[in-house]
């Protein structure tokens, strides 16, 4: 019986190393990711080099002989040694007093730990294991523990975003830093934590890479539109309960302070700000539509709800990317003495046949929406700019940077 389960375990680690490999991370990350990331959640180690005193530490723990904590403060030394690799740092909760002696580690996870102290099961078996308990966030490990290769200080954020330092956790290091915030985690369709915003920042070692796809000494005037609107709709007591039938009079919502979230692309927004590009919002276009005249190519977002003031204005300016599918889908109007934005026509509002509000023939929500993979992704022309066939957000967040760059280098380029 002893051999069996020796066995079984060394079977069950590989397996989970080879799951980890392959399988997507979007569970670590916001409402919306759900529809997939290409985040690898473990990579190819090699020959792993643990020093000896962890493996003390393990068998000790499995002992009973030291805590849960101890043994975790071992594996949080392995991460931020890159001896585990967890490209895509899940989101957890806070860790407190309260909870600091809670059991975090399934109890047959011991076993392993045991093995391996034991020499029953290679270092690297372990440690393709261990990854992949995190990913899956069978494993919670304190956010606040983790290091970034870059100090937090050397990074540049989006000077169009208030940034706290003192609550920011990291996350990943792709083509830009990714930081989220302590404790800033919602659930997911299958009950673990995960981020509901990130924050992005350049690396000040890549300038040069980023001076390849940037727009700093770009002569060429070009504005990225926030939707300001858009993130409203998406807010508590916003449209969505209306669709949802939660809230009858939520037709009209509140205008509140944005939040960098994936709904309202605020990773684009944060990635293309970063690089150059001069932040305006649908509402400086809605009170001012001749501030377009002084771009000459508007990026928009996920501009889904706009005025027709707005309408016209973007429709008529000769040279707009429309990066995000679903742009200028429904009609609002705005109160800016009340600060409310109420909804006029469009997305099946007020009759069911009625989708895009304004009869939009280049409207390209289906099914270009809900492809945020963007494993496809193709740019195409229409009368007044381009199009995209993908809902880009995830793409600033991938470690396989060619994506991110052949992206950003073709927006400055159009």
């Amino acid at each position: 019986m002893r051999v069996f389960q020796i066995r079984l375990s060394i079977v069950l680690i590989l397996f989970f190393s080879l799951l980890g490999s392959s399988i997507p991370a979007s569970a670590d990350l916001p409402e919306g990711y759900d529809y997939g990331q290409a985040v690898p959640t473990s990579v190819p180690q090699g020959d792993t080099q643990i020093p000896p005193w962890l493996k003390n530490v393990a068998g000790w723990w499995a002992a009973g002989e030291i805590s849960e904590n101890e043994f975790l403060a071992g594996i949080e030394y392995l991460i931020n040694n890159k001896i585990i690799l967890i490209p895509f740092i899940p989101c957890g909760l806070p860790i407190t007093h309260s909870t600091v002696d809670d059991v975090t580690v399934p109890e047959w996870i011991k076993n392993n730990a045991k093995w391996w102290h034991e020499d029953l099961i290679t270092d690297t078996d372990f440690t393709n294991g261990i990854e992949y308990l995190i990913a899956k966030q069978i494993i919670s490990i304190d956010n606040k523990k983790i290091l970034g290769d870059v100090p937090l200080e050397d990074i540049i954020f989006s000077p169009n975003w208030q940034t706290n330092y003192d609550n920011l956790v990291f996350v990943s290091s792709s083509l830009f830093e990714v930081y989220g915030r302590d404790g800033d985690c919602i659930l997911s369709q299958d009950g673990n934590p995960i981020w509901k915003s990130l924050v992005l920042g350049l690396n000040p070692s890549k300038i040069d890479a980023y001076n390849d796809f940037a727009v700093w000494n770009d002569p060429q005037k070009t504005a990225v539109v926030y939707p300001f609107f858009t993130y409203a709709a998406y807010a508590d007591f916003g449209f969505y309960d209306y669709y949802g039938g939660y809230c009858d009079t939520c037709t009209t919502t509140k205008l509140v302070q944005p939040y960098p979230l994936y709904t309202s692309s605020g990773i684009g927004h944060q990635a293309l700000t970063l690089l150059g590009y001069t932040g305006i919002s649908d509402v400086d276009i809605d009170k001012d539509p001749s501030i377009l005249q002084q771009f000459d190519k508007i990026i928009m977002l996920h501009n889904e709800y706009v005025t027709r003031e707005m309408f016209d204005a973007i429709t008529s300016h000769p040279n707009v990317l429309y990066l995000y599918p679903n742009a200028l889908y429904a009609e609002i109007e705005v109160d800016y003495v009340d600060s409310t934005i109420t909804l006029i026509r469009g997305h099946g509002y007020p009759e069911p046949e009625i989708i895009n509000g304004f009869d939009w023939e280049f409207d390209n929500t289906h099914p270009y929406e809900f492809d945020s993979n963007c494993f496809d992704m193709e740019i195409y022309r229409i009368n007044n700019g381009w199009m995209t066939t993908c809902y880009p957000e995830n793409v600033f967040l991938m470690p396989q940077h060619n994506m991110a760059i052949s992206l950003l280098k073709a927006i400055k380029d159009l």
